[in-house]
């Protein structure tokens, strides 16, 4: 005789629907305070809780630079070694390698992205994968920041080095004069768009808007980030609203010098220009 049984599933706050996925296994939860926690097999429990024991601080410091995280609980999975990504940011439950857990904490800042993407990819999400940097360039800037604050300002450069020389690797892989060397990877439709994922959106989308930080200050684009994911808040956007954003920001910030700022700003070339950035 079989029996069968329902499990249901209630969704209170939107989400796309590629970031929905389902874990199933032996596993074991374990909270970590209020609103974190971690998952993985119940004999490897004790080392990953205290592997990610500083979950509650990367998220108290990555909501303060932002906005208010509005997800709920926040928890990570590490999954078996079979998992082929280092993380992936489904909302409330990032699923991650077990390659981040070390013995020594060298791997956890994984969880600074995974948790930012919790603003930039989930509450914000690209409107399609040309557009991907939205999601990638945004939340590495974010990491960085919060990075910069956890650790020290050195940390996060030698990071963005590290990232740059990854990015201009996977460009020369491409050829320089490839759209997939760009922020704007052109999809025919009959191209899987894995062909077109490097760290090009990671670290390029990172370079425009450390170049758009430079222009108007690091406090005013912390407020503008801010603006961004409360306007937007539960949409998906492709750039042309983020460059829309940035220069009401910089008309209403600095009308005096709105035309010198925004002029110095080429985003059909940052955006849709192949190859290395075209200001360093």
């Amino acid at each position: 005789m079989y029996y069968t049984k329902t499990v249901k599933y209630e969704n209170t706050i939107p989400m796309p629907s590629y970031l929905i996925a389902l874990a199933v296994g032996d596993l074991e939860y374990r909270s970590l305070d209020h609103r974190t926690g971690v998952i993985t097999e119940p004999c490897k429990i004790d080392a990953v809780a205290w592997e990610l024991s500083d979950l509650p601080t990367f998220l108290n410091y990555t909501e303060d630079y932002l906005t208010p995280y509005i997800w709920g609980n926040y928890s990570i999975l590490i999954l078996p070694p079979s998992f082929p990504m280092g993380g992936m940011e489904n909302p409330l439950l990032t699923f991650a390698s077990p390659t981040i857990i070390t013995g020594d904490k060298s791997q956890v800042d994984v969880a600074i992205h995974e948790i930012a993407h919790s603003w930039t990819g989930n509450q914000v999400t690209c409107e399609n994968f040309s557009n991907m940097w939205m999601n990638e360039g945004f939340t590495v800037f974010e990491e960085r920041k919060v990075s910069a604050r956890i650790h020290d300002a050195d940390f996060s450069k030698v990071n963005a080095f590290i990232g740059n020389l990854s990015a201009t690797n996977d460009m020369l892989g491409f050829g320089l004069n490839n759209s997939y060397s760009s922020l704007y990877p052109v999809l025919d439709g009959q191209v899987n768009p894995d062909e077109s994922f490097s760290t090009v959106p990671y670290e390029k989308g990172y370079q425009l808007l450390y170049f758009l930080e430079s222009l108007i200050g690091e406090e005013n684009m912390n407020t503008l980030l801010k603006s961004h994911i409360n306007n937007n808040s539960l949409t998906s956007i492709n750039y042309k609203v983020f460059e829309k954003e940035f220069e009401h920001f910089v008309f209403a910030k600095f009308p005096e010098n709105y035309t010198e700022i925004v002029s110095q700003m080429d985003w059909d070339l940052w955006v849709k220009g192949p190859g290395l950035a075209p200001v360093w």
